[in-house]
């Protein structure tokens, strides 16, 4: 996808909040007035987030609200499947679905787990809820990756002589030491979905 605009980033932000909220679209004058901008300048970024494919934006006819609609991967958790490689800076860019999970969407994202490092705390196939966010606090199950490799789950302790830890749950896996500098927290874990749960939130990408 294209990259926002700070002003078109800052439309479609408050757009989706306001979904994410009520679960509707606003009235587009009175939402213009909120954000401060004149009607004119709004149906222009509008038209500037549905050619970048951030939504649809429907014309109705002249005296007709426009009608907005924002995928489903903009509205909900998106869920990245397995341990993804590659950046994770738009997460819904790259969403396999959705988790409509009352409260939690902008700032979160999903991914499914695999391998055991981080058993039995984290099983194959669970899901794990996680906010972009830098830790605050050592010990943290953090998403991260080293030199831009693929993303691994671990602990991250702080070590001496700017070193960082990557610790596993499982005592069957080695605790790695690397330089902070090294190491990209991609986001820092906040809960957990596994079995029938997942089903019962997931929804396909529109």
């Amino acid at each position: 996808m294209e990259s926002l605009s700070p002003q078109q980033r800052k439309v479609f932000e408050r757009l989706r909040a306001y979904q994410q909220r009520t679960g509707e679209t606003p009235e587009l004058s009175a939402f213009a007035r909120t954000l401060g901008i004149h009607y004119v300048s709004l149906k222009q970024h509008l038209l500037a987030l549905d050619r970048k494919g951030y939504l649809r934006f429907e014309s109705r006819g002249r005296g007709r609200s426009p009608r907005l609609t924002l995928p489903a991967a903009f509205t909900g958790v998106p869920l990245l499947g397995a341990i993804p490689a590659g950046s994770l800076s738009d997460p819904a860019a790259h969403a396999e679905g959705v988790l409509r999970i009352p409260g939690l969407a902008s700032g979160h994202f999903a991914l499914q787990v695999s391998g055991d490092s981080m058993a039995d705390l984290l099983q194959p196939g669970d899901v794990v809820i996680l906010e972009r966010r830098a830790p605050q606090r050592g010990g943290e199950v953090c998403a991260l990756r080293v030199d831009d490799d693929e993303v691994t789950l671990k602990y991250l302790d702080p070590v001496t002589d700017g070193e960082v830890s990557l610790r596993p749950h499982n005592p069957a896996y080695p605790t790695l030491r690397v330089r902070a500098e090294r190491v990209e927290v991609d986001g820092v874990y906040c809960g957990l979905l596994r079995g029938d749960a997942v089903g019962a939130l997931l929804h396909d990408v529109d």
